[in-house]
């Protein structure tokens, strides 16, 4: 009996099934093309895919390209982030006493541009005004106003401030009230100074360099 070896028969793929193939791999091609290579290589995104799948923004990164090695940053626009200082900051701690009708005022003095946080706290309602009177004043009479609440008042006020002139910067409160009222204030900032005023009388106060 003589056997024969059967060697499979491969067909070719006719014509018709290769320019299938070809047309589909096409379709793909210019679908990639226009909702992903466009938006993101060219920033051309005629159909508004890049725009829906955040893909403009890489071409203008791309455009940008890497700064240089070595370059500084740029600055963070409207201004710098942080502000040097040749001296540690201060630290200040008061508690007042404001008999019914009295009034007291503390301020600082700091430099244009210098900064403070604050906090004080009372056991009534106080009207108060946070101003400051620049060193160079147009005239006697003249102060800036930051915060004023003279009509319905407070019993506390916590913050941040930087000072838009050199000058004294700080707090008058006023008690209207028929009781006693206890303020505690706390500061921490760039001035190098603070005074006290009742009735128009300054008092030296002593602050701290922080420790």
């Amino acid at each position: 009996m003589i056997e024969h070896d059967l060697e499979p028969v491969i067909e070719a793929p006719s014509k018709q099934k290769i320019l299938t193939a070809t047309a589909v791999a096409l379709g793909v091609a210019l679908l990639l093309l226009f909702t992903v290579i466009l938006p993101a290589e060219y920033g051309i995104d005629p159909l508004k895919t890049g725009a829906a799948l955040g893909l403009t923004g890489i071409s203008k990164a791309t455009e940008a390209g890497p700064p240089p090695r070595g370059a500084a940053p740029k600055p963070v626009q409207g201004g710098s982030v942080y502000t040097p200082e040749a001296k540690a900051y201060k630290v200040d701690s008061e508690d007042l006493l404001l008999a019914p009708h009295e009034g007291v005022e503390i301020k600082y003095h700091m430099r244009k541009g210098a900064g403070m946080v604050y906090a004080w706290k009372a056991n009534g309602t106080v009207s108060f005004e946070f101003h400051g009177e620049p060193d160079q004043k147009p005239n006697p009479d003249y102060f800036e106003s930051y915060q004023l609440n003279d009509k319905t008042g407070d019993n506390h006020a916590y913050g941040s401030f930087t000072a838009p002139t050199t000058g004294i910067h700080g707090w008058f409160w006023e008690n209207k009230g028929d009781k006693n009222v206890e303020i505690h204030l706390t500061t921490a900032g760039f001035y190098d100074s603070a005074k006290m005023f009742v009735d128009g009388k300054p008092e030296d106060l002593a602050v701290d360099d922080v420790k």
